[in-house]
């Protein structure tokens, strides 16, 4: 397929996210009397169901799994790694419901502010330090006992395709103050869906569940490394399919 058509293809499929996106979250973000909570739950899922539908039919992105038996009954903190929105969708497919932390910034986008609300995200301001992880470790820790996945992309940001960078603390923290464990997840989405591009390449990613990692008994450090490590390792795995 020539590149001319890859980039029309992306653009296609480009208008169909951001049209979903308006059309379902403005459906989502009705009051409770009208969508409860576990339809609004169910409206996300279909959102990314038919993003993840279009990419393959569009621009031919499909995805596997691998390791869906590691994912523990009990709720804990997810490391994922992230490179794209392709995450979201995986994650918002395969565990909801789920409080997500978010980059401040997107409280400024009226429609994102309204689902961060809606959603029970837990939004935050990069750079603020101790303030912030004190602010993701005490509502993670109420999501929690709702029974509610917490999600953390623990770089912080979108990274380049192989690439990676210290982990913040606050994950660690709150899986640690909770007693929960830690569950990594690795992709190679960033090789098919780069940052900050708009192009999508055909293939499959990988999206690989690591085994929980227990966080009794170690340092913050220790299961930041632990976590690091194995997701790294695992996307240079990937190399070989």
């Amino acid at each position: 397929m020539s590149l001319i058509a890859l980039y029309l293809r992306s653009i296609t499929y480009t208008i169909v996210l951001f049209i979903s996106f308006i059309i379902l979250c403005s459906i989502a973000l009705l009051p409770s009397p009208i969508i409860s909570e576990a339809r609004r739950w169910r409206i996300a899922v279909l959102w990314s169901e038919i993003n993840i539908f279009s990419l393959k039919k569009i621009c031919g992105l499909d995805y596997v799994i691998k390791g869906e038996e590691n994912i523990p009954t009990d709720r804990c903190v997810i490391y994922f790694k992230h490179s794209s929105v392709m995450e979201a969708f995986i994650g918002l497919k395969h565990f909801s419901p789920a409080s997500w932390v978010a980059k401040y910034e997107l409280m400024y986008a009226p429609l994102f502010r309204g689902a961060i609300k809606r959603f029970g995200l837990i939004p935050v301001k990069r750079g603020m330090g101790g303030t912030e992880v004190s602010k993701v470790v005490n509502i993670g820790k109420q999501r929690l006992l709702e029974n509610k996945w917490i999600i953390i992309f623990p770089e912080g940001t979108r990274m380049p395709y192989r690439q990676t960078k210290k982990y913040g603390l606050s994950g660690a923290i709150l899986a640690k103050g909770a007693g929960v464990d830690v569950l990594p997840i690795s992709h190679n989405s960033g090789k098919f869906w780069k940052r900050r591009g708009i192009l999508k390449r055909p293939g499959k990613i990988i999206f690989s569940i690591g085994t929980p990692i227990q966080t009794k008994g170690k340092s913050i450090d220790e299961i930041n490394k632990e976590a690091q490590n194995w997701i790294e390792a695992e996307i240079r795995s990937f190399e070989n399919h």
